[in-house]
């Protein structure tokens, strides 16, 4: 699974929400061999957003239960930008696709509670990594499973 991080000028976080009710970072499930960037990159496309996905901000293992029943899932979160006024305003004032039902742009420190925990955890590692620059982390079942490494800057 490939996801997009995008912010507005206040920081706050590009979500979108499912026609389930999920919310949830734009992006997708990646096809047999695809690379995760694409999915990231095509989910942006069809919002009207032509961001070039860039640094890989998480790398998440989640696990299947039992341990080694099949379907175990990756998701990278990669940085996409931070949006100027304007765009954030024409984004949301633009049509949405079928599998979108709204777009808002929400502060990370009060995310809707139909976040699930696990979305929750890698969302706040991806920022993590992005605000103190601490690199990309691996994550098992959305928790951090290496130290942050303080980047030169």
């Amino acid at each position: 699974m490939g996801q997009a991080l995008v912010t507005n000028r206040h920081g706050h976080t590009l979500m979108v929400t499912r026609p389930s009710g999920s919310l949830e970072l734009p992006g997708g499930e990646s096809k047999l061999e695809e690379p995760a960037v694409r999915p990231a990159a095509y989910s942006l496309r069809r919002l009207g957003l032509h961001n070039t996905p860039g640094p890989l901000l998480t790398v998440d293992h989640m696990e299947a239960i039992p341990l080694g029943a099949t379907g175990d899932r990756f998701t990278f979160i990669f940085y996409c930008g931070q949006l100027t006024d304007s765009e954030a305003a024409a984004l949301l004032a633009s049509p949405l696709p079928d599998d979108v039902t709204e777009l808002t742009f929400l502060n990370p420190i009060y995310l809707h509670p139909s976040l699930s925990p696990y979305d929750r955890r890698c969302l706040d590692a991806a920022l993590a990594a992005l605000r103190d620059k601490t690199g990309t982390p691996y994550l098992r079942n959305g928790i951090r499973s290496t130290r942050p490494l303080h980047l030169p800057t």
